[in-house]
């Protein structure tokens, strides 16, 4: 966690689903489940965002917008979704989906994965250099 971040969920599980994935991997205790969207509000993604959106406004008192919410996710539809949701969108090519494939879908950043933490949350909080890098290879701001 860090002050002034809100992290959630966006998924098309029911909550208590995602809860457990994230707990079975220690994650649980960094986000907030009650602010995030999920399969069980609506079955269209780009919905969800403005659900988060607005769940975390009344939550944290503050508007959620696209400047200030970043979607993570894998796919070119993850990234539709974002955009169309209202999120600035950070895809990972970690999945099934490839660099070249999310970098067509209009990512506004594409890792090739997490393992830098510092250029991960460099790239959410909107410091990275580059609009498309290589997490490993591109050197971020520290500020």
């Amino acid at each position: 966690t860090r002050p002034g971040v809100v992290q959630s969920v966006l998924t098309g599980n029911i909550q208590s689903v995602a809860v457990s994935k994230l707990s079975a991997f220690g994650l649980a205790g960094h986000l907030d489940f009650a602010v995030g969207a999920y399969g069980m509000d609506h079955a269209d993604r780009p919905r969800l965002v403005r659900l988060a959106q607005e769940r975390a406004a009344s939550a944290y008192g503050h508007r959620f917008s696209r400047e200030s919410t970043v979607l993570i996710g894998d796919t070119p539809n993850d990234v539709t979704a974002g955009h169309l949701g209202g999120a600035r969108v950070v895809a990972v090519a970690t999945g099934y989906s490839d660099r070249a494939a999310l970098e067509n879908a209009r990512a506004d950043v594409v890792l090739d994965d997490l393992t830098d933490t510092a250029a991960v949350v460099a790239t959410i909080l909107g410091r990275s250099r580059r609009s498309s890098h290589r997490a490993a290879s591109n050197p971020v701001d520290s500020a």
